[in-house]
């Protein structure tokens, strides 16, 4: 059986993966390591209670929620951080990253980022470029389908981070934005 223990709204929480992948969760005391149970202190069953009581605690330990709902809301927090590092793949017919490439300069100081998608206008390349640290970046886009190289207007123009963009395509034709 696989088990972890987690903090969250200063308890501990006990979190147990049967065999078959269930995962079963219990409230442990912070400061003597006891498992906790719902108090009917303050609520008339105990899986509505707010207050955990731990048997060498002469105090209730408050939750900020009923104690289903603290549990739920426990496991949510402790998922939330694997769902944060996923990958978003978005299938409503707009963009699927396919591949991406970061870099940096040698100094460290910018940031170059190549992610080629799948639209529903074909294959797509966007690069994001710009200092790190600092908000504004440029966003370019490169359409092979339809030759086309552009930016997005609301971003840093790509004059501002390069001097010269060029994409050349298949069949030799090529699009640039230069600096003035």
């Amino acid at each position: 059986m696989n088990q972890n223990k987690y903090r969250v709204d200063k308890i501990d929480w006990l979190v147990q993966q049967d065999s078959a992948g269930n995962r079963q969760i219990q409230p442990l005391c912070p400061k003597h390591h006891l498992r906790m149970t719902p108090s009917a202190y303050g609520a008339t069953v105990a899986h509505k209670s707010t207050y955990l009581s731990c048997s060498e605690c002469s105090e209730y330990h408050k939750l900020p929620r009923q104690y289903n709902d603290e549990k739920r809301y426990v496991i949510d927090k402790i998922d939330s951080k694997v769902f944060k590092g996923m990958k978003v793949l978005n299938i409503d017919n707009e963009a699927v990253p396919l591949v991406e490439k970061k870099v940096s300069s040698e100094d460290g100081k910018y940031f170059v980022t190549a992610l080629l998608t799948e639209s529903k206008v074909g294959l797509r390349l966007v690069i994001y470029a710009g200092e790190k640290g600092k908000k504004e970046k440029t966003q370019i886009f490169v359409e092979e389908e339809i030759k086309r190289l552009a930016f997005d207007q609301n971003d840093l123009h790509p004059t501002d981070v390069f001097t010269k963009i060029e994409a050349t395509f298949k069949d030799n034709s090529k699009a640039s934005i230069n600096k003035k």
